[in-house]
């Protein structure tokens, strides 16, 4: 009885709370990435670290784009991977902006990178323009190859250096 009654209750949070699992769960996910990378850091060192980021990341956006895929229904090709995209810097909570699609493609523009805000808050700043040349291009670009194999990604890696934002211009090969 007390059992059933916990899932009911869990079950209405659920209805009800949409907004505050997702906050949850996202909080959830980035601190779990920064974690694991600061206590590799502590192992070995930031090299290190960082090397083991980037094995990471060759794996992860393809289970992103897979899993959003899946969701919403997404096929292949360019339009699927605006939408992609869409879904998932909205579920990052970036603020973010999508140029229409062109006929060879379009740009994204990253203005606060959820990711970057949370290296700011953790004082790592001095960290950032590495994280960023050896992570976001890898991460966007193996996402978008699971829209396509003639998708390329350019990506203007001058947003961590400044505060203006990152932009990802992606067409297709």
């Amino acid at each position: 009885m007390c059992l059933q009654s916990g899932l009911y209750e869990i079950k209405e949070f659920a209805m009800y709370n949409q907004k505050l699992i997702a906050d949850y769960l996202r909080k959830c996910f980035i601190s779990i990435d920064g974690l694991w990378f600061m206590k590799a850091e502590e192992d070995a060192d930031f090299e290190k670290a960082l090397e083991l980021d980037v094995e990471v990341w060759k794996v992860l956006p393809k289970i992103e784009a897979r899993t959003i895929q899946e969701l919403l229904g997404l096929g292949k090709g360019m339009d699927a991977l605006w939408q992609a995209l869409e879904f998932k810097l909205s579920a990052e909570d970036s603020r973010f902006k999508l140029s229409p699609l062109g006929h060879n493609g379009f740009t994204l523009e990253v203005r606060d990178c959820s990711w970057v805000a949370h290296i700011r808050k953790a004082n790592r700043e001095q960290f950032l323009e590495r994280i960023s040349e050896s992570i976001c291009s890898l991460e966007f670009g193996t996402f978008a190859l699971e829209f396509g194999s003639d998708i390329s990604v350019e990506h203007d890696r001058s947003s961590c250096r400044s505060k203006a934002g990152c932009r990802f211009y992606f067409s297709l090969c």
